[in-house]
């Protein structure tokens, strides 16, 4: 599923296992955990306490809360074997200490293999780059199915 050149298609680390909508969650953590959960159910990661660490690790550096309602969770550990991407829109907002102060409702985590750093920076610039976009953003928040959201990544390519 690799990707030749620099650009990188989101919708190529993203798949319908990975893709929660309405998740509810207490706060950041706990939102966290919920995400981490979808890769162990979906057979990608054997322990989540190892991923969990590192994207904790990396929210106590600063938080991964953009602003405008989202947040770009992401880490790399050997005990991923592939560049994957999780999507959760979140019930009601969660308190995730976003630099503009203001809860979270979409949240793009970005978890892969140490030996991927290169590609996993160009998956973190693209969505960075596609939530610039509000037709984007606004597909993400009127989805109703995992299929809707698979559809609004493949619009943005």
């Amino acid at each position: 599923m690799a990707v030749g050149g620099s650009f990188v298609h989101i919708v190529d680390y993203a798949a319908p296992d990975l893709i929660a909508l309405g998740l509810e969650a207490t706060d950041k953590e706990h939102l966290l955990q919920q995400m981490v959960d979808l890769l162990v159910q979906s057979g990608r990661v054997i322990e989540a306490q190892v991923i969990m660490r590192e994207l904790l690790k990396r929210e106590h550096v600063m938080s991964t809360g953009i602003g405008g309602g989202i947040a770009l969770p992401h880490a790399l550990s050997n005990d991923i074997q592939e560049l994957a991407l999780v999507f959760a829109r979140t019930g009601r907002p969660v308190e995730f200490a976003a630099l503009d102060g203001q809860p979270v409702d979409l949240v793009f985590m970005a978890v892969g293999p140490k030996s991927a750093s290169n590609v996993y920076v160009k998956l973190l610039a693209r969505v960075s780059r596609l939530l610039q976009s509000e037709d984007f953003k606004q597909g993400l928040r009127a989805a109703t199915s995992t299929e809707d959201v698979l559809t609004t990544f493949r619009s943005e390519e």
